[in-house]
């Protein structure tokens, strides 16, 4: 509890006023705000996920007024620890208990901070795939009565209601779990898409959910192209013989083999923890995650091929069982969270996956002559060195890599008054100057009899505006609007409009803001385009065009 409690606290305190983009921070927020307003998903508004994710963080909206991204920001730093705890929990039942009290603090340490990286912290789908889908896992693990297991599955099927990339992730838990043939464990899986599927049809939304989940295509392009690269390949080799080192059996020369363990431990644990370590301090850690997920599944593969040896040979493979199939979940987990057209890396379970790591070099050497096995001191010293990189990394990292900002010296500018529900955020001049215009030019059109809109970016500024969005959709996005249908029903709403609606269309791209303010490149916008091409332009801020 004092994990669970602590740490999303001093994580929260330490960096949660650090920035802001206008381009999707507040994005699930704003489809939050719908909901509250008894908007229906898909019929009324486009959204090309299921919407159970902005469900949960409806009271965030609710209750939150003038404070409500810095308390929504705590939530989620609040899921991170509860998503590494499991898994770490999970992996130290899995493994026999190799970690003791002190060292799961710190393995669950390192897998948040490993975890978290610099990912923006903000209400945000697949952070709530992975948080519904390691419950799941927590209570498939942790107890073996049936109505328990029923719940499992149907709380990691909830995670493909938040995101459908989560979809294969039930699937393949009963698969590795080897419960496949169980009817009501499929039930279970299923049960949150059949009662999602009624929802739809008697709000009629069916066929809109059914279009707006369609425009997102690439699944064989972010799900098997991204893999095939050098990080996975070389990984897979280097966890392989890595954990093949590390299960060396000394023969004749018994320095060397002991020399290959200990070089075996240290590409296993201390060469991903020093490359997320050197990931996050420069800033290029999805890339990395992608070498921390190969060698991850080169030494499953070798943990694999090692417990059928053992078996073949009339050993009992229990532990080595159980250890197997919490590896499978967690590659199964990180690669069905990196599915995504923006987002497409393991980077958000960079953490579980270097827990496994850690206890696949405990787990070594079990149950065998002493000369084989490896010191646990010298391990403990291992991991301990290893955690020390990633923390530091991370607190060197996190407030100068900020999301679509400045470094952390450079937010000068509190939100609090030109962003609703921005109080104790604190952003770039550039950024603020953007928002008080934006929030400036908002507060004029509002005192006339006409509504505004804004396009392409700022989705966060809806989810606590005093008018509601006139259009039916908060973030012009390209993967938002990913087919001509969507971009046509945008455009048909902006027409219906016309004439009570003013809209703002605005200059810069909001994902340059803090670095260096770049025009908006219309190309990738047609909705823009079309409000330029057959709207009046009627006025003009530092910012923004207004069109009517």
């Amino acid at each position: 509890m004092a994990f669970l409690l602590g740490v999303p606290a001093v994580a929260h305190l330490l960096f949660s006023w650090m920035g802001y983009s206008p381009t999707d921070d507040g994005f699930t927020l704003a489809y939050s705000r719908r909901i509250l307003e008894g908007q229906v998903p898909h019929r009324d508004f486009i959204i090309i996920r299921p919407f159970l994710s902005p469900l949960i963080h409806v009271p965030f909206v609710l209750f939150g007024g003038e404070y409500m991204f810095w308390l929504s920001r705590l939530f989620v730093w609040f899921q991170f620890a509860c998503i590494s705890w499991i898994w770490v929990s999970v992996i130290n039942r899995a493994f026999d208990r190799p970690f003791g009290l002190a060292t799961r603090f710190l393995v669950a340490l390192v897998a948040f901070t490993a975890s978290v990286s610099l990912f923006p912290v903000m209400a945000w789908h697949t952070v709530d795939g992975i948080f519904f889908a390691s419950l799941g896992v927590w209570l498939l693990t942790s107890r073996r009565r049936p109505s328990t297991r029923i719940g499992g599955y149907f709380l990691i099927a909830l995670a493909y209601l938040c995101k459908q990339s989560f979809v294969f992730l039930a699937p393949l838990s009963l698969l590795i779990l080897g419960e496949w043939r169980e009817k009501k464990y499929w039930a279970a899986t299923a049960a949150p898409g059949l009662a999602y599927g009624a929802y739809l049809l008697a709000t009629g939304a069916l066929d809109e959910a059914i279009s707006q989940a369609a425009s997102q295509t690439g699944l064989f392009s972010v799900g098997v192209l991204s893999y095939l690269n050098y990080g996975v390949g070389l990984g897979l080799v280097a966890g392989f013989f890595a954990l093949w080192f590390v299960n060396r059996r000394s023969g004749g020369r018994q320095r060397l083999d002991s020399a290959l363990r200990y070089g075996g431990v240290a590409v296993l644990v201390l060469m991903p923890a020093g490359f997320v370590a050197v990931g996050l301090y420069t800033g290029n850690i999805s890339t990395v995650s992608y070498g921390v997920f190969g060698v991850l599944a080169g030494a499953t593969l070798y943990h694999a091929y090692a417990a059928r040896r053992r078996k073949a040979d009339g050993a009992e493979v229990t532990e080595e069982k159980s250890g197997l199939r919490v590896a499978l979940l967690v590659l199964a987990l990180a690669w069905s969270a990196s599915l995504s057209l923006g987002a497409n890396s393991p980077l958000l379970f960079v953490g579980p996956m270097l827990a496994v790591l850690m206890a696949f070099a405990y787990f070594a050497g079990r149950g065998r002559p002493a000369r084989d096995r490896i010191d646990f001191r010298a391990i403990q010293g291992v991991l301990l060195i290893a955690g020390v990189l990633v923390l530091v990394g991370f607190g060197m990292a996190r407030p100068v890599h900020i999301y679509n900002e400045d470094p952390y010296t450079k937010l000068t500018k509190s939100l609090g008054g030109v962003l609703p529900g921005g109080r104790l955020i604190y952003t770039n001049p550039d950024t603020y100057a953007f928002m008080a215009d934006l929030d400036q030019t908002v507060d004029r059109i509002s005192k006339t009899d006409k509504k505004y809109a804004i396009i392409p970016d700022a989705p966060g500024y809806w989810a606590q505006a005093k008018q509601t969005n006139p259009l039916p959709i908060d973030w012009l996005f390209p993967v938002e609007l990913g087919s001509q249908d969507l971009v046509d029903r945008v455009i048909r709403d902006l027409q219906a409009e016309r004439g009570e609606t003013v809209v703002l269309v605005q200059k810069v791209n909001a994902f340059t803001l803090a670095y260096d303010p770049l025009p908006l490149d219309e190309r990738d916008y047609p909705v823009v385009r079309h409000v330029r091409e057959n709207f009046d332009k009627t006025g003009e801020t530092k910012f923004f065009e207004l069109y009517e």
